[in-house]
């Protein structure tokens, strides 16, 4: 009778991680390399429509965050997403949702490799909020950088 009710608690356990994985299909570099690319359209299309900004303004020099694994991933993008939040950004609303769904679905790959997941943290400057238009413009610029660099460099997304 033992093994019986050992057999079955193992047979429902099975079953329940079956039917858990089957919620949740496996994220694959296509799936992020699409997400990716579907956000830098949409940043493009927000910086045409929203953003008039001559191409004679110097922002100063670009920065070249390296794309090192999962965790700089997520530690980076979860810093570009913060600093989206920043008003006025109601023309960001779809941006914003599609970052969320490529972190969620990035920290979901992170777990399941076991790569440690980064510490929400929120270094936002006091010129950010002082100059949110800029700040937004600048932080779009990071984020088109930076995911056309993570689709080149989709075999990072193997390691922590």
């Amino acid at each position: 009778m033992q093994v019986y009710s050992s057999l079955a608690l193992l047979c429902t356990l099975m079953a329940a991680i079956v039917a858990l994985s089957a919620c949740y299909p496996a994220i694959t570099a296509d799936t992020v390399r699409i997400m990716a690319r579907t956000a830098v359209g949409r940043i493009k299309k927000i910086k045409d429509e929203h953003f008039q900004m001559s191409p004679e303004i110097d922002f100063g020099p670009e920065t070249d965050t390296p794309i090192e694994g999962l965790t700089s991933i997520l530690t980076h993008l979860g810093y570009l997403q913060m600093r989206l939040q920043v008003p006025p950004a109601h023309h960001l609303r779809q941006l914003q949702a599609d970052l969320e769904t490529l972190l969620n679905n990035l920290e979901r790959m992170a777990v399941s490799q076991g790569c440690p997941l980064p510490k929400p943290g929120s270094n936002l400057h006091k010129d950010e909020t002082a100059f949110p238009i800029t700040s937004n413009y600048l932080c779009l610029l990071e984020l088109q950088r930076y995911l056309e660099k993570l689709c080149l460099n989709l075999d990072k997304l193997k390691s922590c």
